[in-house]
């Protein structure tokens, strides 16, 4: 029996995955806006992405039968740093709120990223600004969807946008 090497193996569990996506999306409630995507239609189109993804990896990465390992010590550091970094992500979301918290995060997610390569701090803060504020009012007032606004801000008596 041939072996499946880890690029079959990963395709099918996200293949598998997205499946699971698309079943539960389903199940999403359908309120009827006019003119409004609905709740069921980010899950569904990320469901086809991964699918999608998962397939042509399976048929452009399946054939190669490399040993090499996939990080060395390096990346599997900055892994765990990022691992670490989503967790703080999760929690200051709550309590700075999602504006603030997705623009830091942002900058500190490429900062971590970079590696040894030089990058323009003044055009990275700028990008994180702009994609952060992008994402917030885009989902806010656009979806007219609430995102978390932070409990700091409410203790203080600050209201955020």
């Amino acid at each position: 029996m041939k072996k499946l090497n880890r690029t079959y193996v990963m395709g099918i569990f996200m293949v598998l995955f997205s499946a699971w996506i698309a079943f539960e999306s389903a199940h999403i409630p359908e309120l009827l806006v006019s003119n409004e995507p609905g709740p069921r239609l980010f899950p569904f189109i990320s469901a086809i992405g991964i699918a999608v993804f998962a397939i042509l990896s399976m048929v452009f990465d399946g054939k190669k039968d490399e040993n090499k390992e996939y990080l060395d010590k390096a990346g599997y550091t900055r892994l765990a740093i990022i691992i670490a970094e989503c967790l703080l992500f999760a929690f200051l979301m709550n309590f700075i709120g999602f504006w603030i918290t997705s623009m830091a995060g942002l900058f500190l997610f490429i900062f971590t990223l970079k590696g040894e390569k030089k990058f323009n701090v003044i055009f990275c803060i700028i990008f994180c600004m702009l994609l952060g504020s992008i994402c917030y009012f885009g989902f806010t007032k656009g979806f007219n969807i609430p995102l978390p606004k932070g409990t700091l801000w409410s203790s203080l008596g600050i209201k955020m946008i």
